[in-house]
């Protein structure tokens, strides 16, 4: 299969790949749809509500995790021995594949999970004797700096303290919340493909490996450094980090990419 675009042959891919994903985490998406809602039982047995704010975290904890378990759940036997022959022959090109693939992981999972979960959510909250404090907004990407402001959403940096909103703006905001989305799958795509067994935990140790070790480095750098300074460093870190998020991003997504293409069986 030549490495190329043809627009009926993807939309197959699509449907088969669509089939796939509804059979193998369509369970998975209805669960994490739904977890909210343990919140509001918690709360109508012992008498509590839980903040909007709260539960809209929780949200896109829950939409992080199905996102971690898509890849292998749905594509998980791509890089295997025997399994993956099934996907090989696929009459689709690699560059199909790969896009189908990015699709179902990075853009309907959390679509499904995050709009799904705030559906349950409103509902749940229409009902008069509690267990939620007020519906969720789905906010503005500024409205919810200032609701991480208003609660306690300080960025510490060193021995200094800021208001989330002074460190990012509302448009470095919106990009990095894209970036960061798009990253989050690109990861654990690639992970789903290097790895054999155990492919989303295996990847989260990765990640989390190396993200500790980078921190820990930039915490010692700036240690001590006056509350000016310390501010300029965190300001341009957030520009610096949405860029290197973008060119990182784009590598995973390429090595993915040559994985599938390059993939022996």
């Amino acid at each position: 299969m030549n490495n190329t675009f043809e627009f009926n042959r993807f939309k197959n891919l699509l449907v088969n790949d669509g089939k796939k994903y509804f059979r193998n985490f369509g369970t998975a998406l209805i669960v994490f749809c739904c977890l909210n809602a343990i919140y509001w039982i918690f709360n109508l047995l012992f008498g509590s509500e839980t903040m909007s704010p709260i539960r809209f975290s929780m949200l896109l904890i829950w939409t992080a995790l199905a996102m971690m378990l898509v890849p292998e759940k749905v594509y998980g036997k791509a890089n295997l021995s025997r399994e993956g022959v099934s996907f090989a022959m696929m009459p689709a090109s690699s560059l199909e594949k790969f896009l189908s693939m990015f699709l179902y992981c990075a853009v309907v999972t959390p679509i499904i999970v995050f709009f799904g979960g705030y559906l349950v959510d409103a509902f749940l909250s229409i009902f008069p004797f509690g267990g939620f404090e007020k519906p969720i907004h789905l906010y503005s990407i500024g409205e919810i700096g200032r609701m991480m402001n208003d609660h306690s959403g300080a960025v510490r940096v060193g021995e200094a303290t800021f208001n989330f909103t002074d460190v990012f703006s509302v448009g470095m905001m919106r990009t990095s919340l894209y970036v960061t989305i798009l990253q989050w799958a690109a990861i654990f795509m690639l992970g789903n493909m290097l790895f054999k067994k155990h492919k989303a935990g295996k990847t989260f140790a990765c990640y989390l490996g190396l993200g500790s070790g980078r921190l820990q480095h930039w915490m010692e750098t700036i240690e001590g450094l006056p509350k000016s300074e310390l501010f300029r460093i965190a300001h341009n870190a957030s520009i610096w980090g949405v860029i290197i998020g973008i060119l990182v991003t784009a590598l995973l997504l390429f090595f993915t990419y040559r994985k599938i293409k390059t993939q022996k069986y």
